[in-house]
């Protein structure tokens, strides 16, 4: 634990705040500031919103005292360019900022290594990469998009102990707990997109949105359905942004006639189904930078078995479902696994915590 008072505890502070952005920063970064005079914190901040005040802006406006002369502490490398708001470095010379201390560089190719010249030039001290592997690690999402222009991909399952989701009949509700949904819901609120395959969108009619999380936004909801069947009536349709991913198979004059309200994209095939790939790639260009996989068995395991997955959230019940027919958490082809060689795919264990009697396993492919 950093010592109070010194450098490390005050970015330690500002990771804090950055993360109070969880639900609304998104897809810009989660970012925190502190600003500290004389050894103590006059000011503090966080990115909230999409499109509101950046996370020094909102440390500035909170300081009880004049900032000038102080030193900020900032989790990610400060704008220097205008985008939905004004540079922040502009803000900070302003202000009289004497020193500006950054956790992580700034990915994003219009800002990274800006910064620091620019505040340089205007006689402020900086100094960099305190914190940096802390800070880093609040936004895996915007670093791989900031990066490659692909979504970061977390696939989700609820399951039980001998890895099955639902029973032969297609009973899966409930598998997890309460505690279990609730951080379902919070994975949606953290996400720009939420996929399902047409399997769970028949045999569920899943809403796919964000419920009983204050100040969320609704994410995009996407369905691969390759052969165009979902039903105009399904509720997914009661978000505003939906997305269906078909295949030529799709019935020309089934979408010209579609009275349900969504973009419905056609993707090149892959074994009959849609190319991950290539919805990703598209998913990128129309600027989703994180993706929660929420769909059944088959395709969990194409976006894993095929690599696309960054991160792997387990909910694991204490519950054994048995059965012959039983419905597995992650199929793929087992030819694929004799060409593997080895056996399965190794992933890393982050951390394991509880939700109720739930654990959570939160694993990620490095």
């Amino acid at each position: 634990m950093a010592k109070p008072g010194s450098d490390s505890f005050f970015m330690a502070r500002a990771a804090e705040l950055a993360r109070k952005g969880r639900f609304g920063a998104h897809p810009n970064p989660m970012v925190g500031a502190v600003i500290v005079k004389n050894g103590k914190a006059i000011g503090e901040g966080a990115h909230l919103r999409y499109g509101g005040p950046h996370a020094e802006v909102n440390a500035l406006r909170s300081c009880r005292v004049s900032p000038a002369g102080a030193s900020l502490y900032v989790t990610l490398e400060p704008c220097s360019t205008w985008g939905k708001t004004p540079p922040c470095t502009d803000a900070l010379i302003r202000a009289g900022i004497r020193t500006v201390c950054i956790g992580a560089p700034d990915p994003n190719p219009a800002n990274g290594g800006k910064s620091a010249a620019v505040l340089r030039r205007a006689g402020i001290k900086v100094r960099t990469g305190l914190l940096r592997k802390e800070c880093e690690a609040l936004n895996p999402a915007f670093n791989k998009f900031m990066r490659t222009g692909l979504p970061y991909v977390t696939v989700k399952t609820a399951q039980s102990l001998d890895g099955r989701i639902a029973d032969a009949a297609g009973r899966s509700r409930w598998i997890s707990s309460p505690e279990s949904r609730l951080e379902a819901h919070r994975l949606r609120a953290e996400a720009d997109a939420v996929l399902a395959g047409i399997g769970t969108v028949l045999a569920d009619d899943p809403l796919l949105n964000v419920r009983g999380i204050r100040g969320a936004r609704q994410p995009r909801v996407v369905v691969l359905d390759s052969s165009f069947r979902v039903p105009g009536r399904a509720r997914l349709f009661r978000n505003e942004r939906v997305l269906v991913a078909v295949t030529r198979k799709a019935s020309v004059t089934a979408i010209k006639n579609f009275p349900g309200k969504a973009d419905i994209l056609v993707f090149p095939s892959e074994d009959g189904r849609v190319s991950l790939p290539a919805l990703l790639r598209e998913l990128g260009k129309l600027g989703v930078g994180h993706v929660l996989v929420e769909g059944g068995g088959k395709v969990a395991g194409s976006f894993i078995s095929q690599g696309l997955a960054d991160r792997f959230l387990c909910f694991l019940a204490p519950l054994i479902i048995g059965g012959a027919e039983s419905k597995n958490a992650m199929v793929w082809p087992d030819e694929l696994n004799v060409a593997r060689g080895e056996l399965g795919i190794r992933a890393r264990l982050e951390s394991v915590s509880r939700r109720g009697p739930d654990l959570m396993l939160d694993l990620r492919f490095d």
